[in-house]
């Protein structure tokens, strides 16, 4: 497990009488990227919350980072979750500048404010957007607003970053380059998975591609 940072072994899941996930097992390796695709509804959303401590499972066991995550307490997942980015397809911005929304991060960690400000602009410079500190995200294009929400998971250093259909909104050019950046992150040793069921995100990647369908993982393929 040493070389593992995300493992699921015979996961399910179900909401009432719906099952979202159906006994799911599979691995990520430490510093990979890969990519999880399907139809809408076939439980990638459900599996990213799995990972992310924002459900748990009915059966089987997940690993992340070598930490089994069904002994993590409620008043531990805050914690757990320093070590997770999280970039949603839904923006969720506040309605203050592109700085103060990468910042929040760090702040909320408590981080003296002299250390946030070279931080989130090295962060924004990562992803593009140093010269848009000031901001608002009304005032961003729709691959700004990514870029930003890319930041604020990132600023943190985190492991782990899950992406959920982060291009579903925007144009072809706009997503070709919002996928550079995640590349460009793990580069830097961060592992990714990102949801998506964008088959032109996929082709040629070089990366592992799992595919749900219903609930069941149904393939797994280097693309």
């Amino acid at each position: 497990m040493d070389n593992i940072m995300i493992s699921f072994d015979g996961v399910s899941k179900t909401y009432g009488h719906n099952p979202a996930i159906r006994n799911i097992s599979f691995s990520i390796g430490k510093g990979e990227m890969s990519f999880l695709t399907g139809p809408s509804g076939a439980g990638k959303s459900t599996l990213l919350k799995l990972i992310y401590l924002a459900e748990r499972p009915d059966s089987g066991t997940i690993f992340l980072d070598g930490m089994e995550t069904e002994m993590v307490k409620e008043s531990q997942v805050p914690w757990v979750r320093r070590k997770i980015g999280i970039v949603f397809q839904d923006f969720k911005l506040l309605p203050r500048t592109v700085f103060d929304n990468v910042a929040l991060t760090l702040r909320i960690r408590w981080m003296h404010e002299d250390d946030v400000k070279p931080v989130v602009h090295e962060t924004l410079k990562l992803v593009g957007l140093r010269h848009k500190a000031d901001s608002y995200p009304a005032a961003l294009s729709g691959g700004e607003q990514q870029r930003v929400v890319i930041a604020r998971a990132i600023v943190g250093e985190p492991s782990v970053l899950l992406a959920d259909e982060p291009t579903g909104n925007l144009d072809p050019d706009t997503a070709a380059g919002v996928m550079r950046v995640f590349r460009e992150i793990n580069a830097r040793g961060t592992t990714i998975l990102v949801a998506t069921h964008n088959r032109e995100l996929l082709k040629s990647t070089g990366n592992f591609i799992f595919r749900l369908d219903g609930g069941s993982l149904t393939e797994e393929m280097f693309q």
